[in-house]
């Protein structure tokens, strides 16, 4: 991947011997961390509710070697520390809390194990964030690694049909096609501002038209709502930065304004309608119970309530036996009450999940950390140098955040371990701790000459 060496095989230690084993372990780490969100150890999966609650060993010893390669590369590029434990300090908070939900969990084996892993691939973001030095560089590798990944997983659709595709959608390698969706949306986000990142060669654009094609293809494969909207979204708040931007303060002001003449015809139309919000959504929206959704949000909130303030314990609630499954709790009647124990094990909701988990006090910190270290990349993309290749990295930083907020109101990866939106996030966040001194000359770490 072009720009990789660039990107990954510096440090800010002493020359000589233990500068190349600082190179060598963040490439190691870089490339395992990408690997493990991109492909990870079980592609093709079909795993049944014993096999969720056992976990799977390789996985496992996998998170563990990424942990203990991650906190090495920490510790070689010690100088990065300050931004990554005070700047990202909530996503140090959140992981701690999780492991000590152990002391009030119903089942703390599953808790322990569960929250090493969410401590594990944090650090493992850590590591990853804390080596990169030139930002366009770093944007550069994820685009080709995403494209690369968007390539296999549409070819597994046309060569593997049986493997990679459902009744409702393509999977790819992933679990289900709403996991599948969520890694195209981020693809093409990351291509789209790749390639309006400055450089003019053909090759350049060639290469990113033919990802974005990749991409948007497997994404349309997947039929997943969810992704297909916000990645709608995403791109027209980043086109309408981008003519901002160009247009000066005239186009900015007629945007704000559009922006207010369209809020408040909102709140005229939800007044309207005696701020009934389902009534508008039935407006556009064919389901407005979300495929069912509405009654586990229900469920979810009732439960959440036992326990609003720690939550039942890191791991502690779906996935934990078919004898344990929260809903069998359920009176049968109702499609959520007949289901199979096991079939569904998320609240469909990041932020009740979290909630489930360790309570309305951590849900309301995970929602602060990400919009703070968000609106912290909104400031830099509008105060940061205008070089090839800068703004285009942080316009995909910064929006990612956003996205990720949006993704979580019908999909539940807040925090969650493993899961690609929380693993590609954890990343984004730490980038975005660091992004004063990646973004300003002045701050920029100095290199030991090679």
């Amino acid at each position: 991947m072009p720009g990789y060496s660039a990107v990954f095989m510096r440090s800010d230690i002493a020359p000589g011997g233990v500068q190349t084993i600082a190179r060598l372990a963040h490439v190691l780490l870089a490339a395992a961390f990408l690997f493990y969100v991109l492909v990870g150890t079980n592609p093709f999966p079909s795993v049944s509710l014993a096999a969720r609650v056992d976990g799977n060993p390789i996985d496992r010893l996998y998170v563990l070697g990424l942990g203990g390669l991650g906190g090495l590369v920490l510790l070689l590029n010690y100088r990065t520390l300050p931004a990554i434990l005070l700047q990202g300090a909530g996503l140090w908070i959140i992981a701690g809390v999780a492991v000590l939900s152990i002391l009030w969990s119903a089942y703390p084996d599953l808790t322990l194990r569960r929250s090493i892993v969410l401590v594990c691939l944090t650090v493992a973001a850590a590591g990853v964030a804390a080596g990169i030095r030139d930002l366009p560089r770093a944007h550069t590798v994820l685009a080709h690694a995403m494209g690369l990944t968007m390539t296999l997983n549409l070819l597994s659709v046309f060569l593997m049909p049986g493997e990679a595709m459902s009744e409702i959608g393509a999977e790819g390698w992933y679990s289900q096609k709403n996991a599948a969706g969520a890694v195209a949306m981020t693809a093409l986000l990351v291509q789209c501002t790749w390639l309006v990142s400055g450089r003019k060669s053909a090759g350049h654009w060639m290469i990113g038209f033919a990802m974005i094609a990749i991409s948007l293809a497997f994404l349309l494969l997947t039929r997943s709502k969810t992704s297909l909207a916000l990645t709608g979204l995403a791109l027209m708040v980043l086109a309408s930065f981008a003519i901002a931007a160009r247009g000066g303060p005239v186009v900015t002001l007629a945007g704000v304004l559009l922006a207010i003449i369209l809020s408040s015809c909102f709140l005229v139309l939800l007044a309207l309608n005696d701020f009934d919000l389902s009534r508008i959504l039935g407006l556009v929206l064919e389901d407005t119970s979300f495929t069912g959704r509405d009654e586990l949000w229900a469920f979810a909130i009732r439960v959440g309530m036992e326990k609003p303030w720690l939550g039942h314990g890191y791991g502690a609630f779906w996935d934990v036996g078919v004898g344990g499954d929260p809903l069998l709790r359920l009176e049968p009647g109702s499609w959520l009450g007949d289901i199979e124990p096991g079939v569904i094990n998320q609240a469909h909701s990041g932020y009740l999940e979290l909630w489930l988990h360790l309570g309305i006090p951590v849900t309301v910190l995970g929602v602060l950390v990400v919009l703070t270290l968000a609106l912290k990349g909104t400031l830099f993309c509008l105060i940061a140098r205008d070089e090839p290749g800068v703004k285009a990295a942080l316009a995909f930083l910064t929006i990612m955040p956003f996205i990720y907020l949006a993704h979580n109101f019908t999909e539940a990866s807040l925090f969650m371990r493993g899961l690609f939106m929380n693993n590609i996030l954890t990343l984004v966040l730490f980038v975005l701790s660091r992004i004063q001194e990646l973004t300003r000359p002045m701050h920029r770490l100095p290199v030991v000459a090679r």
